[in-house]
């Protein structure tokens, strides 16, 4: 059957209609890019909310590489200085004093008379009014070191600088993995020379002594090594050892560091260790001392995590 012409009544244009719907269109146009906007914002709205999270993460220690390359052209300098005109009698008394007292460490005796001759010898010089030559002694004994052993990190012999100024530093490595299977050392060199320093100024009774007191920048190098390496005391530590020794050295870092997350850093030590509860209170402690800031999340979420634990005991 055919459709007649003009049988099928054609609706009439009507051009107000027509630019109403084109208007309407046009609120709509971008629709896509708002929708997108809006899924970002509510993602990211969830992801601020706090929720429950198994504690993963220990903070390190923040250093500043271009401090610590500031600080290297000083010691260079110092080295070279000492090097050059020599060192006076008794700064380089000092310096045998370490190298018998490495001796001795590196055979496990009894070293507290050699400790107290150290400080004694550098006292004296101190009194004397030697400061700048004893940096000086510091920073040379700190380059032999290194130089030592970079040798033996290609050789594997103990050299005699090695013996006397790194004392037991090689069986300790050994035993707390801080030589890779090439013998390197892990720690990378501005973080030999920080913690040689550090030793050398504790060791010389200095260590609160200004200048030789370990900078912040030092301090901070030296814990995040031995955070991420702790110094182990047997040849078959456990985890938990490691993780006590962590909890002993955030304890020391906070004294130095007023920055560091120390009670966040306890939260996770203390729940590697199975102290849920104990882990739940140190979180607690960094919320009331930081309760914005990069850890402020994490904390929550893993307060949320040990609270549950707690309830759950």
């Amino acid at each position: 059957m055919r459709r007649e012409p003009g049988l099928v009544k054609k609706q009439a244009h009507d051009p107000q209609r027509a630019r109403g719907r084109g208007n309407f269109r046009r609120h709509l146009q971008g629709y896509e890019l708002g929708l997108v906007t809006l899924g970002m914002v509510f993602t990211f709205a969830l992801l601020a909310l706090p929720r429950a999270s198994r504690p993963e993460t220990l903070p390190l220690p923040r250093a500043s590489r271009v401090l610590s390359e500031r600080d290297e052209v000083t010691q260079s300098e110092l080295t070279a200085t000492a090097e050059q005109a020599g060192l006076p009698f008794e700064v380089r008394a000092v310096g045998e004093a370490i190298r018998h007292f490495g001796l001795v460490n590196g055979k496990h005796e009894d070293t507290g008379h050699d400790r107290q001759d150290i400080e004694q010898r550098a006292r004296v010089v101190l009194d004397q009014g030697n400061a700048r030559p004893l940096l000086e002694l510091r920073a040379v004994q700190t380059e032999y070191f290194l130089r030592a052993l970079a040798r033996f990190s290609q050789n594997g012999v103990i050299t005699q600088d090695l013996s006397e100024l790194g004392g037991d530093f090689i069986q300790q490595a050994q035993r707390s993995g801080w030589l890779d299977g090439a013998r390197r050392c892990r720690a990378d060199t501005l973080t030999l020379r920080a913690m040689f320093r550090v030793r050398w100024s504790e060791l010389s009774g200095l260590g609160r002594v200004f200048p030789f007191a370990p900078s912040l920048n030092d301090s901070r190098l030296y814990y995040r090594f031995l955070l991420l390496y702790p110094e182990r005391l047997s040849d078959h530590p456990s985890e938990d050892d490691d993780n006590a020794a962590r909890l002993k050295l955030v304890s020391a870092l906070s004294h130095v560091d007023p920055d560091y997350p120390s009670a966040f850093a306890q939260g996770y030590l203390l729940f590697r260790l199975g102290d849920v509860r104990s882990a739940a209170l140190a979180y607690r402690r960094q919320l009331a001392q930081q309760d914005s800031g990069p850890y402020a999340l994490l904390a929550r979420n893993y307060l949320i995590f040990t609270l549950q634990g707690v309830s759950s005991e």
